[in-house]
């Protein structure tokens, strides 16, 4: 038995075409560079909203993809301070948007997004781009003279003395003025 005219072009087409790739569920979202094109994509996203799954979707991996990470990697002052003050208003809704920022992140992480920015706000304010190195919490080589000697009289670990006294004898080169 032969097939028939229509089953022989499906089959025909379907074998000369190459595979369609899986259909993604919602819809694609694009990277971002900065703070300031991920607030314009937000922007740009909320003011075609529709009451659409698709739409939210999109709004919420769009809105995801903003970290702690990128908020801390952001030398853009006057972006961070926009964005600190968006995510304070999607903490406190008070407007009528048919799908914002407080639909995407509970209070608590809006809390850590809320206080990154403020952190990073202020970091720029200082002037400081890069954030501060990391060091043992007592570094006797960051302490001022006068902070060292009072610790060498104050404190109680008898193993850090020794070491805040070796930093002294170093200050002093080595025959140091001091007695220990």
């Amino acid at each position: 038995m032969t097939p028939s005219p229509l089953l022989r072009y499906a089959v025909a087409t379907a074998e000369a075409k190459p595979p369609r790739p899986a259909p993604a569920h919602g819809m694609a979202v694009a990277p971002f560079a900065g703070l300031s094109a991920w607030m314009a994509e937000i922007d740009r996203q909320a003011a075609i909203m529709r009451p659409r799954r698709r739409l939210y979707e999109r709004f919420d991996r769009t809105a995801r993809t903003l970290t702690p990470g990128r908020i801390r990697a952001s030398d853009d002052a006057d972006a961070v301070e926009d964005l600190a003050r968006r995510l304070r208003a999607a903490r406190h809704p008070g407007g009528h948007d048919l799908h914002g920022l407080d639909r995407v992140w509970s209070r608590a992480e809006l809390g850590v997004l809320i206080t990154e920015a403020v952190n990073r706000r202020r970091q720029l304010a200082l002037g400081r781009v890069l954030p501060r190195p990391k060091g043992p919490r007592l570094d006797p080589r960051r302490l001022p003279d006068d902070r060292l000697e009072h610790l060498i009289q104050h404190h109680h670990d008898l193993a850090i003395v020794e070491a805040l006294r070796a930093e002294r004898r170093r200050r002093d080169g080595v025959g140091g003025a001091h007695a220990a």
